[in-house]
């Protein structure tokens, strides 16, 4: 078999820090399963992961079979200035060692996990006569701010980028069919195009002998970046009537944002208002390798997102990480899930912002321990034959030896 030269350029941090990076670290190695491929991941910026947590000095490294490098700084600076130099520089640097691999005879293939700077990758794709694929994990929504904020010139940047430049890729890896359909629509070509929900690497999370995250009480986690996309409202608010009929249950929030202002003091204000504050826990920023014994000492996994074209894009990638624990899961019906899931058979299945059915799916799982043994058992096997690196490594290679 053919030797396959694989470079992943990603804006972000790596091998930890954040859902993309866990993502990107967990298809990177599906790729290496296949001895034949030389897997580098290219860091045009420096790493950025909260600002005591999870530091990472060095500028190259290498996990598993994947080497990786940092392109301009090794930690990416808090102020306007250096985030410019670190992500022009970084571009800079990023093309001329893509430049430099394929004269030296490398006949590679590029990846791109970020669609704001395919413009310079797609003429650098022209110049080199190389294979480009794109990863489009996410769809974002129109921010409601002013014309000219600094939110709404970024969401006008990447709509450009997916109305009019991503097109020239030569195949895409997305999240969803919602986002398959949308490239479809908007290609003028017909192009490959492989829906990849998520990767996992599920021995990370199959733990024995976890302790109860509080004795005596039945805790419902969830982990994540706990905004208005991923329902954290909506789970507190459903958690405040749950709690009011079973008093022995938990909360417990798991994650902050990756960075900038905390996000707990106002959940943790909303939870007071509701007067349970005493059953929720919110811990704040975590290692990642905290979370899958936090996840474990939970008795339910919970993932309550709204309606809204980010949740009908993107596919959750902690939800491969919930199956993973074998613990019973209430997710709702938003996306792909009815796609790929049956309600009461792999997880539950409740209504988006509907408190009464979320409410009502938490007490199928209380009540009912026969219905929950066998829905963590079918939600297993499915995430080990659809989502775990090893199992789909084949199908994913197969495309982009298609895309040589």
């Amino acid at each position: 078999m053919k030797d396959k030269y694989i470079k992943i350029i990603f804006f972000g941090n790596f091998p930890y820090g954040g859902p993309s990076a866990n993502l990107l670290r967990n298809f990177a190695l599906s790729l290496t399963e296949i001895e034949t491929n030389h897997i580098e991941v290219i860091l045009p910026t420096g790493r950025f992961y909260g600002r005591t947590i999870d530091a990472d000095y060095r500028r190259k490294g290498k996990f598993n079979r994947i080497t990786y490098k940092h392109m301009c700084f090794k930690n990416h600076p808090r102020n306007y200035f250096g985030k410019l130099t670190d992500i022009l520089f970084g571009i800079i640097n990023t093309m001329i060692h893509l430049t430099y691999c394929r004269l030296k005879g490398e006949n590679h293939i590029t990846m791109l996990y970020n669609t704001s700077y395919s413009f310079w990758f797609l003429l650098l794709k022209k110049i080199l006569h190389n294979k480009l694929i794109i990863v489009i994990p996410e769809f974002y929504e129109k921010p409601i701010a002013k014309k000219y904020s600094k939110a709404n010139i970024k969401w006008q940047s990447f709509y450009f980028h997916m109305k009019h430049i991503i097109k020239h890729a030569d195949g895409f890896f997305v999240a969803s069919h919602y986002l398959k359909d949308y490239l479809q629509t908007n290609l003028s070509s017909r192009k490959k195009i492989y829906v990849l929900p998520n990767a996992i690497d599920p021995t990370i999370f199959e733990l024995e002998n976890v302790k109860p995250f509080l004795e005596n009480k039945i805790t419902i986690g969830y982990t994540g970046t706990p905004t208005r996309k991923d329902g954290v409202m909506d789970l507190i608010k459903s958690f405040s009537i749950l709690n009011q009929k079973f008093p022995n249950t938990h909360l417990l929030i798991i994650g902050d944002l990756i960075n900038g202002n905390s996000l707990v003091p106002q959940l943790r204000k909303y939870a007071e208002e509701l007067n349970i504050e005493a059953n929720i826990t919110f811990t704040g920023l975590v290692l990642y390798s905290k979370i899958p014994a936090l996840l474990n000492s939970c008795q339910i996994l919970a993932l309550t997102r709204p309606n809204g074209v980010f949740a009908e894009a993107g596919f959750p990638t902690k939800l491969g990480e919930y199956l993973a624990c074998k613990k019973p899961v209430l997710i709702t019906k938003i996306g792909d899930i009815p796609l790929y899931f049956k309600n009461k058979v792999h997880l539950i299945i409740a209504e988006p912002e509907n408190m009464e059915s979320i409410v009502a799916g938490f007490e199928s799982i209380l009540t009912d321990t026969k219905l929950c043994n066998e829905m963590t058992e079918n939600g297993y096997n499915w995430m080990k034959e659809n989502l775990h690196y090893k199992y789909i490594s084949g199908k994913l290679n197969d495309f982009l030896s298609e895309s040589l």
